[in-house]
């Protein structure tokens, strides 16, 4: 995954659960999947301060967990976002502050790491957290977390240290800056690298490692004939690369791109896909792809494409109007969270959307 940085004045989520109806009138609702709007949680008032969603993360439980700092940097807090009878529901935790490009992964028994200048470890029983150094000098560009072992990029640099102590297990340097890193559930990482190209400028190119960090297979350019930059990764349970990328300089245009066997498998274009869209979640069945698009002169929506065939399945309508759009987690058995904005007369109020 790769980290979020979206300030927010107002932060809200809300949730959308597969199967249910929308509400009457103008609120938007779902297209073809059933998809519907149940509900809106604003963060900020959960956290009593205006706060920048730093990353966001899914949980072993499928209730996400996002990583907020104060816009003043004075503060931090870790949230855990559920919806129940009731409604959505935040579970609010405060942490030292962070920098606001730190990371975030959570740990299969529930404990929160975040991944800044050092590793900040915060266990799910209400103990204080653990603070242990790490060797990247700064925050870094992407993490994975696979068991006790945190995978790290920062720029070129990729390290493998021990979750609970920090302790460098392995390192490498990348052919080019890393921007994405994924685990491979059939062994290894995928990653996302800012590579040239050979008609000049640069490109998202797909590489992958094994657990020890040592390159498999030739890079794989993902979008060979045009200039690109890369903005989300996923990996299938069978190792299908699952990629967006927005398209040019003027980032207008998305594309979403599957890699498998060494080489480009699928390949569709996306309008609508301005500058902060294209957050990406892949279906737990690694049959189909949910993508965020927002632009100016189109609408803001989640969209959903077959991954076998290229065909847009589905779309839910997020805003009345336009939107922007920012990061995505999504969780093997529950809903997934897109943080985003939606634009009208009183300006863009930053928001999260839970999809199921």
């Amino acid at each position: 995954m790769t980290r979020a940085r979206r300030a927010a004045a107002t932060l809200a989520v809300a949730l959308l659960v597969t199967g249910c109806t929308g509400a009457d009138g103008d609120e938007p609702d779902g297209r073809e999947t059933g998809d519907a709007l149940l509900g809106t949680l604003d963060l900020d008032a959960a956290v009593g301060a205006d706060v920048t969603l730093a990353d966001l993360a899914p949980g072993p439980d499928g209730a996400p967990v996002a990583l907020l700092t104060a816009l003043d940097a004075r503060q931090s807090w870790l949230v855990r976002i559920t919806h129940g009878d009731g409604g959505p529901a935040a579970d609010v935790r405060t942490i030292p502050p962070v920098p606001r490009d730190s990371g975030l992964a959570v740990a299969g028994d529930g404990t929160v790491l975040v991944v800044g200048d050092d590793l900040l470890a915060v266990p799910p029983d209400g103990e204080g957290p653990t603070a242990v150094p790490l060797p990247l000098g700064g925050p870094p560009s992407a993490v994975a977390l696979d068991g006790r072992t945190l995978y790290l990029a920062r720029g070129t640099a990729l390290a493998a240290v021990d979750a609970a102590t920090g302790a460098v297990r392995t390192t490498a340097t990348a052919a080019a800056p890393v921007t994405h890193l994924a685990l491979d559930p059939t062994g290894g990482l995928a990653a996302l690298v800012n590579g040239g190209r050979k008609g000049g400028g640069t490109g998202a190119v797909l590489a992958r490692y094994d657990t020890a960090l040592r390159p498999v297979g030739e890079p794989v350019p993902l979008v060979p004939e045009r200039g690109s930059s890369a903005t989300a990764l996923e990996v299938t349970a069978d190792g299908v690369a699952v990629a967006t990328v927005h398209l040019g300089e003027a980032r207008s245009v998305g594309r979403l791109v599957t890699v498998a066997d060494g080489a480009v498998q699928l390949s569709v274009d996306l309008d609508g896909a301005g500058d902060s869209a294209l957050g990406l979640v892949v279906d737990p069945d690694g049959r189909s792809a949910t993508v965020a698009v927002a632009d100016l002169q189109f609408p803001a929506e989640l969209v959903t494409v077959d991954l076998g065939s290229g065909d847009r399945i589905g779309a839910v309508k997020l805003c009345g109007g336009t939107g922007v759009f920012g990061a995505v987690a999504g969780s093997a058995d529950g809903p997934t969270l897109v943080t985003g904005a939606c634009v009208d007369e009183d300006g863009p109020q930053t928001t999260a959307f839970l999809v199921g």
